[in-house]
């Protein structure tokens, strides 16, 4: 009976302090709610694409040529571990504004499956099946589609029979690069396989059984993966130089028999010539004799002999047209011959799932919110967890008259301990089962929601990630439970007698503000009164202005993270990167360089170019995987500074010498590289070489390593051929964009032309996706906010309760009461606020390092509004906190609150 009497009090407990209780709950379910949510949105987004992508059984791996693939190179694929299809693919320009990649459709494909999202896919010969961005070009279900100039389809019109997504494509806007029209691929199209007239097929997928059950943004996929790469990259080693060999065969099976035919023509070409000229001799001999023959004679023989020079001269004109076509063949053989010898082997491209650009896109954002996981979360865990140990002790220090009451009626410590520790327990589980549930419910959905316009997937697929669950409930259950335990033990081991007694009040100081006299002479008495108040509870203070600053520091820092991760494109390009495109050229001749060079020269908003030889180039650091990086030489080093401005970290101008290379400082800090070390690298032919670092650059976006030409050509013992042209320009519409770029492809110098303003648009698109991260990051940060300032003030009210109902009953009006406790709130806010500025900025500063990936660096940046913003609110809830505070206080029963200790 006894037990049971003291567990309704223990609930009793509960009602009887219903704003303390829901307070704690939802300080530890704000906690738990953005810690568990968070943690588990990056897990539970790569998942859903994993989820997607092998359900539609995306390819692992998929292998080009330059040079097409014949079916000597599906012999060796067919000796690979692996499940292998492959396809045919071209391009098409349907129009200025349109380019379409055709790919083979087989019924009997299973990999790279489409998802089908109107209408069928192909059955028929004359049936064609489109991307679902074609609709936004106007096309329709049974609308006619026509391919025109293509030789390598057997039909030009096909019917519309549907619309798919691809699991290839995942990003909505990023289909790839093409070499005909505007150079950018709008969406893709689907044939049945029989229409293809092409000799050697383009594509080759493979698909591994060891990585079935792995996810798809996993170390262990990714090891894996790497792993078979370098395995097919072994089949293939030897198949370029083969190839080569191949096509120069296939090509000299044609050139040889017309070498023959050749010479037996100009043979046949030479016999007539002699019997033409033979027929010259005669009629020159004829025209001699003239003169012999009697005149009546001469003149009829002069006839003859004038009648057979005029046809034999016209003869020789045939003949001479005849020898000219002779030549012009015999030229186009020889150029042949030389294009052959020039013919370089054909490149073999492997491309995993990661290489893909909306997958790098989609795992860009996964790995940002993973960073902000690691830390943002964590802080506001901690405040949370922070606030939820103060509540709680200070609630049972409260309690010390009903301990003392119960240790003299013969309750043990243990029993003692119940009442709390279900208060404690209690309020922590309602908090970490309702946080834990909807974080994971909620967060990722909503993240998911917010971003998907942007994505082609088919839904998301949430699981609970138990790790940050397990987290979230041992820190809070170790808060909020050792909070009462640690209280507990030392009021427990008083005596019943010294717990029933009131706890002596601090002894008032003299604070420092008293020893300034000329101030402290100058404050009322309610002033005077409310500074000794601050520093006579210092514990108090430094809690308030804890919970203040890391609430306001978590405001500062979530729009903090919005401003420094869409200012990497004001950073990059126009401080750094100042120029409008790339034009690759379609090789390194001196001819296709000039052709490139004079169209650029006659389009009006062209203002100039500049030649340089860019390359691919690789780093191998030890214990680390091999890292990509882009080599640039410009032709002329002075000419480079205006494309391309090189600075140090520290705001120092650097120029391209010939006592080494300036290398951006991405790399240079991952791998510890310095001023006057020395970097290995490799290039496409896997050659190493040596340079000395001269400079470490500054730089947001990409990794380079810059060479000048004399540097370049003495390292490599080779000359520095251009292969790109960077372009500056006036500001041009997509359209002018567009009309550049199918100039350039018809030139057949330009392989593709790249504008800067696709990639900062992406860019700042893929940024965009972190604004509904932000937003949720701010506004549960406000709420926690809200919740620390009530639940602090709360606690001082209680705490204070016989002090603020004395002064009420000196004579003191309720608002004058009110600002006994506001004014020391509004103190503690101001100090709470600049101290949370500065964690704000330190907090965005941690989290962006963690952010940054390897061609990815975030600078520092926050904007005036995230400090308005996150002071605004502070102070915003402070005045509501006020307002309740004012309210509750009206109400108070002087007499009950000052009887309360006897």
């Amino acid at each position: 009976m006894k037990n049971k009497t003291y567990l309704k009090a223990s609930f009793r407990e509960i009602t009887q302090s219903k704003g303390r209780f829901i307070a704690i709950t939802v300080i530890i379910f704000l906690g738990t709610f953005l810690f568990v949510g968070v943690k588990a949105t990056g897990p539970i987004l790569n998942h859903s694409a994993s989820a997607y992508v092998d359900g539609q059984q995306l390819a692992d791996l998929q292998v080009t040529s330059t040079m097409g693939l014949t079916e000597e190179d599906l012999d060796v694929a067919a000796k690979a571990d692996a499940a292998v299809e492959s396809a045919y693919q071209f391009y098409a320009a349907v129009n200025s504004d349109e380019v379409v990649q055709v790919n083979s459709y087989n019924k009997e494909q299973s990999l790279n499956q489409l998802l089908v999202k109107e209408g069928r896919l192909p059955e028929e010969k004359n049936e064609i099946i489109l991307d679902t961005e074609a609709k936004n070009y106007g096309y329709h279900l049974g609308d006619s589609y026509t391919f025109e100039d293509t030789d390598n389809l057997s039909n030009e019109t096909y019917t519309i029979v549907g619309f798919a997504d691809s699991p290839i494509y995942i990003s909505v806007a990023e289909r790839g690069y093409a070499n005909v029209g505007s150079g950018v691929v709008s969406y893709f199209a689907y044939v049945p396989e029989n229409n293809f007239t092409m000799d050697v097929k383009s594509i080759l997928y493979f698909a591994f059984d060891d990585v079935q059950t792995l996810e798809t943004y996993g170390d262990a996929y990714v090891e894996k993966m790497d792993s078979h790469q370098e395995s097919i990259e072994a089949l293939f080693a030897d198949r370029p130089q083969a190839r080569l060999a191949e096509i120069k065969a296939d090509a000299m099976e044609d050139i040889t028999p017309a070498q023959d035919e050749l010479a037996d023509n100009q043979a046949k070409l030479d016999d007539a010539q002699t019997q033409l000229d033979d027929a010259k001799a005669q009629l020159d001999e004829q025209e001699a004799a003239l003169s012999q023959l009697p005149q009546a004679q001469q003149a009829a023989l002069n006839s003859q002999i004038t009648a057979g020079k005029a046809e034999l001269a016209q003869q020789q004109e045939t003949l001479d047209e005849q020898q000219e076509t002779l030549d012009d063949a015999q030229q186009t053989i020889q150029d042949n011959l030389a294009d052959l010898d020039d013919l370089e082997e054909p490149t073999y491209l492997y491309n995993q799932r990661k290489d893909n650009p909306g997958f790098q896109e989609y795992g860009g954002l996964s790995d940002r919110i993973a960073a902000i996981a690691n830390v943002f979360p964590v802080f506001f865990f901690f405040i949370a967890a922070l606030i939820t140990f103060t509540t709680l002790s200070r609630m049972v220090e409260e309690n010390r008259k009903e301990i003392g009451t119960l240790k003299a009626l013969g309750y043990g410590k243990a029993e003692i301990s119940i009442k709390y520790l279900i208060y404690a327990l209690l309020s922590s589980t309602i908090g970490i089962v309702s946080g834990a549930v909807l974080g994971t419910e909620l967060l990722p959905r909503l993240i998911y929601f917010l971003s998907s316009d942007r994505y082609l997937l088919d839904g998301i697929r949430v699981y609970y990630v138990w790790s940050p669950i397990i987290l979230a409930a041992g820190a809070f259950l170790i808060a909020a439970l050792g909070a009462c335990l640690f209280v507990l033990i030392k009021e427990l081991r008083e005596k019943p007698a010294q717990l029933l007694q009131v706890r002596a009040p601090k002894p008032g100081k003299r604070i420092f503000l008293e020893r300034i006299t000329p101030l402290w002479s100058r404050l009322s008495f309610n002033q005077k009164v409310s500074f000794r108040n601050i520093f006579r509870y210092k514990s108090r203070m430094v809690m308030a202005i804890i919970g203040i600053a890391g609430c306001t520091g978590l405001m500062v820092a979530g729009v903090g993270l919005k401003d420094s991760l869409g200012s990497v494109t004001s950073k990059q390009f126009g401080p750094i990167t100042d120029y409008q495109a790339v034009v690759t050229l379609a090789d390194s001749k001196d001819a296709t360089l000039e052709k490139a060079e004079t169209t650029l020269a006659d389009d009006p908003a062209v203002n100039s170019t500049l030649a340089v030889n860019s390359e691919t180039i690789e780093i191998r650091p030890k214990n680390q995987g091999k890292q990509s990086l882009t080599l640039m030489v410009p032709a002329d080093n002075d000419a480079f500074a205006e494309y391309v401005h090189l600075t140090s970290p520290d705001g120092e101008e650097l120029s391209l010498t010939n006592q080494g290379a300036v290398l951006t400082m991405k790399y240079a800090e991952l791998y510890d590289i310095h001023v006057g070390d020395t970097l290995t690298f490799y290039n496409s032919d896997q050659v190493s070489f040596e340079v000395n670092i001269s400079g470490i650059a500054e730089n947001y976006l990409g990794n380079s390593l810059y060479l000048s030409q004399e540097t370049y050509e003495a390292m490599t013992d080779s000359t520095s051929t251009p292969n790109t042209l960077l372009l500056k320009s006036d500001t041009m519409s997509q359209k002018q964009e567009e009309t550049l770029s199918t100039t350039l492809l018809k030139t057949d110098s330009v392989k593709n032309t790249t504008f800067l303003s696709t990639q900062i648009n992406t860019q700042n698109e893929s940024m965009g996706n972190l604004d509904s991260i932000v937003l949720i990051l701010v506004v549960l940060s406000g709420a926690l906010a809200f919740v620390v300032l009530y639940n602090l003030t709360n606690i001082n009210v209680s705490e204070r309760i016989r002090e603020l109902s004395t002064i009420k009953v000196l004579g003191f009006y309720n608002k004058e009461v009110t600002m006994y406790i506001v004014r020391e709130n509004i103190v503690f806010t101001l100090f709470g606020i600049l101290a949370g500025y500065a964690v704000g900025y330190f907090l965005t500063d941690f989290i962006l390092m963690q952010a940054s990936m390897e061609n990815m660096v975030f600078p520092l940046v926050i904007n005036w509004p995230a400090y308005a913003l996150a002071g605004g609110m502070t102070i915003l809830f402070t005045v509501i906190v006020m307002f309740v505070t004012h309210v509750r206080l009206t109400h108070v029963n002087m007499i009950d609150a000052l009887k309360s200790n006897e």
